[in-house]
């Protein structure tokens, strides 16, 4: 089986995928988690993750949110490095021009300090459906950890990222897409837009469940990682 690459989303580190990589290693497989710091770009990004992966060799990736976004880069410019992808609440879209805006605009008026009353004012609603304590708490740690220069990096990176819908036309590997019911930032109507446009997708919607998914619905999406990783 393929080694397994994730990717983890805006201001968010291997901890966001701690039940994934549990589960993904009971079952035998390599995982290893690419963190994003100050690349300025999806496509530095990109590069990043091809670092990562040995010469003339392939591997499999999970991209949560704007890891999604990553990896999509990634099967733009090198496809055949990417043997089996998944997208976790995730989205194709370039950032609308309204969301641009609001991102530049919170971006000069934050700083280090502000930045973790930022994510729970305007994020968090966002982000949880059911807003346990735990899962809070985790975001912000992940938030505070990183800092206003990653978060500068990235949002950036996500103002300026492209449309992919072209790249998931032109994905022939296997195409796992998992997003949730109740996700307002890559909704569900956004995860069946993928899978129209990759013909060799799989879809998966988490009812019940906010953007946010590993931690929400943590047992759902590593089973579903397990079992669909290894029937490749």
């Amino acid at each position: 089986m393929n080694p397994v690459l994730l990717l983890p989303g805006t201001l968010c580190t291997g901890a966001i995928f701690e039940h994934q990589i549990e589960a993904l290693e009971a079952v035998g497989l390599s995982v290893d988690v690419v963190e994003f710091h100050h690349e300025r770009s999806i496509g530095e990004m990109a590069a990043t993750v091809a670092q990562r992966i040995p010469d003339n060799a392939s591997v499999a990736i999970a991209g949560f949110s704007m890891g999604g976004m990553v990896a999509l880069e990634l099967a733009r410019q090198a496809p055949e490095r990417i043997a089996q992808l998944a997208l976790i609440n995730s989205n194709h879209h370039g950032d609308h021009p309204e969301r641009r805006a609001r991102r530049l605009t919170q971006l000069a008026r934050t700083t280090d300090d502000e930045l973790p009353g930022l994510i729970e004012r305007e994020y968090l609603p966002r982000y949880l459906h059911r807003q346990e304590p735990a899962h809070r708490a985790l975001i912000l740690h992940m938030a505070r950890e990183l800092g206003i220069d990653c978060f500068r990096s990235q949002t950036m990176a996500l103002a300026s990222r492209p449309d992919a819908s072209q790249t998931l036309r032109s994905i022939d590997c296997p195409l796992l897409i998992i997003g949730s019911t109740e996700d307002p930032l890559c909704p569900p109507a956004v995860q069946v837009e993928m899978h129209r446009l990759a013909a060799h997708s799989e879809l998966l919607l988490l009812s019940g469940c906010g953007h946010f998914s590993t931690l929400e619905c943590p047992e759902a999406v590593s089973q579903t990682l397990c079992n669909w990783y290894s029937e490749q």
